[in-house]
């Protein structure tokens, strides 16, 4: 029985949800392995070509935050269905695109769907009934892990044919999702007994001012995506500089975000005993160390897959200790949320601005460097939380 403001998903639609994640995660790290794909066929240079990468977030950005308008406005279950159409649409370009200018705006729309399909169907997840939604939110976003390990996999079968073939195919694909998610429906919310009270979502927002770890937070976000997307986006670029096949390259990719997707299975009991703070301190410290590590040539292929590894508790750890710290501003999660986006427009733009001035040796570095600094920034969140609950405390 579903109570008033509460989400229900019909069978089709939640297999629906999990195979838009699917597609999204797969979308999202098959840009990698196409680089170079891009830069020969564009007549681009591979920095240039890295590029896509930040267009694709910049597009996810507006999605979220056109998405998140939306649930103020709209019923719930069109969001949902006309993110995925965005997909299709966008991949439908991609697939047809003869000149940059085209694909780049095919990528743009794409992005825009990846990032309202991300958004909405995690927010409708979480207003479902509170039993069993933990299981359902972490089936939801292991289907995206799954996705991205399968991207670069399709990327290594179909060559040179997956921008025309492996992208029309992915259009067909959302559109088929964005017809099943037609079974998601919201009952209407009780009324509110105290109309005039003071809206919670302007106290939610207040209480973020107050609290001068919310800045620090989003900052984390921002630099930690910018991190693996950077680091997914560059790494079948940097190998294949160190003589590695483009195949090999490609399969690390996928072995990154594979130790990535385990790691998280890993985290999820590791997470009832360890502190929340000390599980995210201890994995940005590792991730620095791995990603400076990967300009060894020796071990880079190594190094890149325990990356993944150690990035693995670091988002979804970290959101649960931003709940803990405002467990009742809303906005919190928000605000994070989108400054992850943002973070996958900076990262590999700065990536790839260092590689156009240095070379591909500089890869290392650059990424080593923002996860130095999102360490920094957590460890910034972690005294300034315990500042605040000092001076609140009665």
């Amino acid at each position: 029985m579903t109570g008033p403001g509460e989400t229900s998903f019909t069978r089709l639609a939640f297999a629906g949800s999990l195979g838009a994640f699917v597609l999204i995660g797969a979308i999202d790290s098959v840009y990698g392995p196409l680089l170079r794909p891009l830069s020969h066929r564009f007549g681009v240079s591979l920095a240039f070509a890295g590029t896509v990468i930040s267009v694709n977030f910049t597009g996810a950005l507006l999605g979220v935050l056109c998405a998140l308008a939306a649930f103020r406005r709209a019923p719930t279950r069109p969001i949902a269905t006309f993110a995925q159409a965005a997909v299709a649409a966008g991949c439908l370009t991609i697939a047809l695109s003869r000149n940059w200018p085209l694909l780049a705006v095919g990528v743009f729309i794409t992005g825009f769907g990846f990032g309202a399909t991300d958004f909405s169907l995690n927010h409708l997840m979480t207003r479902t009934r509170a039993h069993g939604r933990a299981a359902r939110l972490t089936i939801l976003n292991a289907a995206f892990g799954a996705g991205a390990v399968l991207g670069p996999v399709c990327a290594n079968v179909l060559g040179g044919r997956t921008l025309v073939l492996g992208f029309a195919v992915a259009s067909v694909f959302a559109c088929a999702m964005s017809v099943s998610l037609t079974g998601i429906s919201t009952t209407p919310p009780a009324a509110d007994p105290h109309p005039d009270r003071p809206d919670r979502g302007d106290a939610g927002q207040a209480r973020a001012r107050r609290h001068p770890g919310m800045a620090v937070a989003a900052l984390g976000y921002l630099l930690y995506v910018g991190c693996e997307a950077g680091t997914a986006g560059w790494i079948p670029a940097h190998l294949e500089s160190f003589r590695y096949s483009p195949q090999f390259a490609t399969g690390v990719t996928s072995g990154f975000w594979g130790a990535m997707a385990v790691g998280r299975i890993l985290a999820a009991p590791a997470s009832r005993t360890v502190a929340a703070h000390r599980m995210v301190l201890a994995a940005c410290a590792l991730l620095a160390i791995t990603l400076a590590l990967a300009a060894i040539p020796a071990i880079a292929p190594v190094c890149y897959v325990a990356a993944g590894l150690a990035a693995a508790p670091i988002f979804p750890i970290g959101l649960d200790w931003l709940a803990a710290a405002y467990p009742r501003d809303g906005p919190a999660t928000s605000w994070a949320l989108i400054a992850s986006f943002a973070g996958g427009i900076a990262g590999p733009a700065a990536v790839a601005a260092v590689v156009a001035v240095i070379g591909l040796p500089a890869v290392p570095a650059v990424l080593g460097s923002l996860a130095a600094a999102t360490t920094l920034a957590f460890a910034g969140l972690r005294s300034k939380v315990v500042h605040f609950e000092t001076q609140t405390a009665p």
